[in-house]
């Protein structure tokens, strides 16, 4: 019933305005007043809660359509700016090349993660502006937790200096992954520069399908061009049992290494060379 007023008080003030709501609350006042001359003031005192519930209300159902419209204008300029940073990188040969790849995440028993991506890359362009990379949970997520994901983009601290954030944007796409363009600004790397950037994120069930559903789950990676060095840590919660298996590797064919790590059997450790292009490599998990 309330959600059905708000929704009405929405429309119309849509189309009367603030204006129309202190017209009609006046109108509720002076018949207040008459009423109250004819039978006491508990009328009049009527009639001030009720315009004072009304003006609440107005003011929430204009917050409400403001909040909504803002929010669509962020969603759809990000899908300008993902989508003209595809036509950039689309009509590019190359930006740049991955020559390493760290990652490390922490798993916590309900399936939340938290992790970091160290890259090495190697600049390829006369002059880079932003630098793109996506991440997923290897299951379609609902809204709520994807709403709740955290993202940030920085420089590697090296002796005590670095670290420092960039900006950066977040598009969700429709396969369900997170893009992340990190934003280079007053000194943008050229061609021929090192670039080493770190990502952070905390992303709420993005382990779920191990931790919670009881189901092997993938922890993989797909690169556009060959990758020199990979590698993929991750830690399960202490006195976890797990199997391992790699994916996409073969044992005695491909140059990795895939093993717990010593003393810590709850944490799992892939280390990979030499990768050819778009090919999906990683390592798969099962609780015991």
């Amino acid at each position: 019933m309330l959600k059905g007023f708000i929704s009405f008080l929405d429309d119309y003030l849509a189309e009367a305005g603030l204006i129309g709501l202190a017209k009609a609350s006046l109108g509720i006042l002076a018949f207040g007043s008459v009423l109250s001359a004819a039978f006491g003031s508990g009328a009049f005192k009527a009639a001030a809660l009720l315009i004072t519930v009304l003006c609440a209300l107005g003011l929430l159902a204009v917050l409400i359509r403001r909040c909504t419209g803002l929010k669509r204008r962020v969603d759809r300029s990000h899908e300008l700016l993902t989508h003209y940073c595809d036509l950039i990188y689309g009509r590019s040969d190359h930006l740049w090349r991955v020559d390493r790849w760290q990652e490390s995440i922490k798993v916590a028993k309900n399936g939340d993660v938290t992790g970091a991506i160290i890259v090495h890359a190697m600049t390829e362009s006369d002059e880079l502006h932003f630098y793109r990379l996506r991440i997923g949970a290897n299951w379609p997520q609902p809204e709520d937790q994807r709403r709740r994901v955290r993202v940030t983009a920085s420089t590697v601290e090296v002796d005590g200096s670095g670290g420092t954030r960039w900006d950066r944007t977040l598009n969700w796409l429709p396969d369900g992954r997170l893009e992340v363009l990190a934003h280079f600004e007053s000194a943008p790397p050229k061609k021929g520069d090192e670039l080493t950037l770190r990502v952070e994120f905390e992303w709420p069930g993005k382990a779920a399908p191990l931790m919670r559903f009881g189901e092997p789950d993938d922890f993989v990676v797909l690169m556009g061009r060959p990758l020199a060095h990979f590698g993929y840590r991750v830690e399960l919660p202490a006195g976890t049992a797990v199997r391992y298996d790699p994916v996409g590797l073969k044992r005695g064919v491909d140059d990795f290494t895939l093993n717990r790590v010593d003393g810590k059997p709850h944490v799992v450790e892939l280390v990979a060379r030499d990768i050819a292009a778009d090919h999906r490599v990683g390592l798969r998990l099962d609780l015991r």
